[in-house]
C-alpha cells in the first residue's frame, strides 16, 4: 500500500482537469487531455518530479508511522494549497470527497509508483496508462446484409422528441457575484458564486447576471424553471422527452448523497409540473455520482457500502413514473433499462459512466462492468430478430478520450454490428453542439455506418448559451423507420436577457437539414458534412457558431491546428484513436 498511496494527490489532479472545458478546445477536457494539460503544468514548474518526490516522501513517512487517513488527508490538503493547485476551500473539499475512494482503489491496483508517476510527470518513471486498458467482448456473428439508409419522403406519421442535456442547476448561484473569477481557465472551479476564499472582497469585474452568465458558471434555478415553462407553453406537440444526464452543478467538492438525492427529486418534480402527461426517458450522468463519476460495479469489495445502490434506487424512484416495473429493476441493478415509447421502437438507456476514466472504481476491473455491454448486445439481438428499431440514449459519447478505451472500442464494434437495427443515438456530456461518425473497419475514408447526436447543454458552463433540441422522427406507427428526419436547435441570449432585465427569449437557432444542406440525416450525409467543413470556410464557421450557440468568438477557421481538432473529433467515435481518425485530415 505504501508505494501506491503516494500518488493520491496526483490522481486527484486529473480528476479536476477532466471536468474543466477550456473555451479554446474542440471537446470537453478529457482524461487524456487532462494528462497533457498536467504535463504542460509540469513544464511551467507548477509541479515537477522533485515536487512529486517530496509528496512521495511525506506520505511514505506518514504511512510508516501508521498515521490515520485523516492525517494523510491533512498532508494532501496542505500540499494542494502550497502548490496552489486549487483554491483552499476546493483543496479541502476535493480531498474530503475523493480521498477515501482513491485510497481504496490504489490499494487494489497493481501499478508501481514509478509507473503511475510517469503518467503525470515527464522523465519521472515508466508510465502505465490505466485509461487505455483493453478487454475483449464477444461480438456475435451472423450480421445481416447491410440495408440502405431508409428514404422517407412522405412519412405516414412523425413524432417530436425533446432532448434536454446537461442542465446543471447551481443552487448557490449568486447574482452580482464575480462571473469572471479566474485569470485563466481553471483546473477546477465554478464562478458566479460567493467566494469563501476571497477575504479581500475584491471589486467585481464582471457581475453574474440575474439569468446566468456565459462564463465558468452553471445556471441559476430561475433560468431552469423559466426554460421548462417556455418549452411546455411553446411546444405543445412533444411526444416524449429524453434527458441524457447531469442535473447537478459542477461543485464536485461539495457533493453528498443527501444533497444529490434532494436535487434529483426537486428537478424531477419541476419536470412533472411542466410536463405532467409527457413521458420522460433519462440516462444517468457522471455528475449524479458521489463522488462525481463514482459508480462501482457489483462484485467489488465493499460494494454494499461503496457501491451506487443508493443512487440507483433514487433514480428508480424518480424515473419509475415513466418506465415499466421490469425497467425499474434494470435501473436498480446497473442504471440501464429498455422501454418502448412507440410501436416497433425499443429505447435503450445505457449507463456510460461505467466508461468514465474518472470513475476510479473501474481501475480495479474494467471488463464489462455489471455486464452492461453484454446486456446491450442481448437487447440488440432480440430487436434484430423481431425487426424492431432501437434508439440508444446515454451520457458520455464513446468518441471522447474521457471514455475508457476498452469500453469505447467494444461499443464501436457493437454499433457497427447492429447498424441495421440502431436507428439513432443521443448523448450529452460535452455541453457543446456536435456529432461523431462511425466507419466500417474504423476507416474514415470508407463507408460511414452510423453517427451520434451530441446535444448542447442547458448550462452555460463553459462559455456557451443555454440550448435545447427537438427531433422530428419518422415514427409512431408499425413499420416506421424511426430515423431522425431533422433536428431543430433552440437557444437564448443571456447577455440580452440580463441587459433588459427580462426572462430569456428563446429562438430557433438552426435546422440541421437546412443549415448544413443535408439531403437527409444519414451517416453518409454527416460524413460528407465533415469533409465539406474541412474545406468550406463559411460552412465551418457556421458549425463553430452553433457549437457555442453564438456565444464564443474565435478565429478558428484560419488556424489549421484549431480547425483540425474539430474535424478529427467528428470522425472519431471511439476514444484514443487519434492516429487513425486524424490521419490525412485536411483543413485547406
Amino acid at each position: 500500500m505504501r508505494g501506491l498511496l503516494i500518488l493520491v494527490l496526483l490522481c486527484l489532479i486529473p480528476t479536476s482537469l477532466s471536468h474543466a472545458i477550456p473555451k479554446r478546445d474542440a471537446n470537453s477536457m478529457t482524461s487524456n487531455q487532462a494528462l497533457n494539460a498536467l504535463k504542460k503544468t509540469v513544464r511551467s514548474d507548477k509541479l515537477n518530479c522533485v515536487v512529486c518526490s517530496t509528496i512521495v516522501q511525506g506520505i511514505s513517512q506518514l504511512i510508516a508511522e501508521d498515521e490515520e487517513e485523516e492525517k494523510i488527508n491533512e498532508f494532501l490538503v496542505k500540499s494542494c494549497e502550497t502548490l496552489d493547485l486549487w483554491k483552499p476551500s476546493i483543496c479541502q473539499g476535493m480531498i474530503d470527497v475523493f480521498a477515501s475512494e482513491l485510497y481504496f482503489v490504489i490499494e487494489r491496483v497493481v501499478f508501481t509508483p514509478e509507473e503511475l508517476c510517469g503518467i503525470f510527470v515527464d522523465d519521472c518513471g515508466t508510465p502505465v496508462h490505466p485509461l487505455k486498458v483493453m478487454w475483449n467482448l464477444t461480438i456475435p456473428g451472423g450480421k445481416p446484409a447491410v440495408k440502405p439508409w431508409p428514404v422517407v419522403n412522405a412519412p405516414k406519421k412523425t413524432q417530436r422528441v425533446l432532448h434536454l442535456a446537461d442542465i446543471h442547476v447551481d443552487r448557490d448561484y449568486a447574482e452580482g457575484s464575480e462571473a469572471d473569477c479566474y485569470d485563466n481557465d481553471p483546473v477546477i472551479g465554478l464562478c458566479c458564486r460567493n467566494d469563501p476564499d476571497d477575504d479581500t472582497k475584491s471589486a467585481i469585474k464582471s457581475p453574474a447576471g440575474k439569468w446566468g452568465s456565459v462564463h465558468i458558471c452553471d445556471i441559476p434555478y430561475r433560468t431552469f424553471d423559466a426554460a421548462m415553462r417556455h418549452i411546455s407553453e411553446t411546444h405543445k406537440d412533444i411526444d416524449y422527452i429524453i434527458l441524457t444526464g447531469d442535473l447537478l452543478s459542477h461543485d464536485e467538492w461539495n457533493y453528498s448523497e443527501e444533497l444529490t438525492k434532494n436535487n434529483l427529486l426537486n428537478i424531477t418534480q419541476v419536470l412533472i409540473n411542466y410536463f405532467p402527461k409527457t413521458p420522460i426517458y433519462e440516462a444517468v450522468g457522471n455528475h449524479e455520482g458521489v463522488p462525481c463519476d463514482s459508480m462501482a460495479a457489483h462484485g467489488m469489495d465493499e460494494y454494499d457500502t461503496r457501491g451506487p445502490s443508493w443512487l440507483y434506487n433514487t433514480l428508480a424512484d424518480t424515473w419509475g413514473r415513466w418506465i415499466s416495473p421490469e425497467s425499474v429493476e434494470g435501473v436498480k441493478y446497473r442504471a440501464s433499462y429498455v422501454e418502448y415509447p412507440s410501436p416497433g421502437l425499443k429505447l435503450i438507456s445505457v449507463n456510460s459512466v461505467y466508461c468514465s476514466g474518472i470513475n476510479f472504481y473501474m481501475f480495479i476491473n474494467q471488463t464489462d462492468p455489471d455486464g452492461t455491454l453484454t446486456w446491450l448486445i442481448s437487447e440488440l439481438l432480440d430487436s434484430e430478430a423481431k425487426g424492431e428499431k432501437v434508439h440508444i440514449i446515454s451520457h458520455i459519447p464513446a468518441g471522447l478520450d474521457y471514455c475508457l478505451k476498452g469500453w469505447a472500442h467494444n461499443f464501436y464494434e457493437i454499433v457497427n454490428r447492429f447498424e441495421n437495427t440502431i436507428a439513432a443515438q443521443f448523448y450529452g456530456h460535452t455541453h457543446y453542439d456536435h456529432f461523431q461518425v462511425y466507419y466500417e473497419d474504423s476507416n474514415p475514408a470508407g463507408r460511414a455506418t452510423h453517427f451520434n447526436f451530441i446535444a448542447p447543454s442547458i448550462t452555460t458552463k463553459d462559455y456557451a448559451n443555454p440550448s435545447y433540441r427537438i427531433y422530428t422522427i419518422d415514427g409512431g406507427y408499425e413499420g416506421a423507420s424511426y430515423t431522425v428526419l431533422d433536428s431543430e436547435t433552440y437557444a437564448t441570449d443571456l447577455d440580452e436577457a440580463n441587459a433588459k432585465d427580462e426572462e430569456p427569449k428563446w429562438y430557433l437557432e438552426y435546422s440541421a437539414k437546412e443549415s448544413y444542406g443535408l439531403a437527409d440525416l444519414s451517416p453518409a450525409s454527416w460524413a460528407d458534412l465533415i469533409n465539406r467543413m474541412a474545406v468550406d470556410d463559411e460552412l465551418f464557421n457556421k458549425f463553430h457558431r452553433f457549437y457555442f450557440r453564438s456565444a464564443h468568438e474565435e478565429n478558428c477557421v484560419n488556424d489549421p491546428a484549431c480547425r483540425q481538432k474539430y474535424i478529427c473529433a467528428m470522425r472519431a467515435a471511439k476514444s484514443y484513436e487519434e492516429d487513425i481518425f486524424c490521419a490525412g485530415s485536411s483543413t485547406v
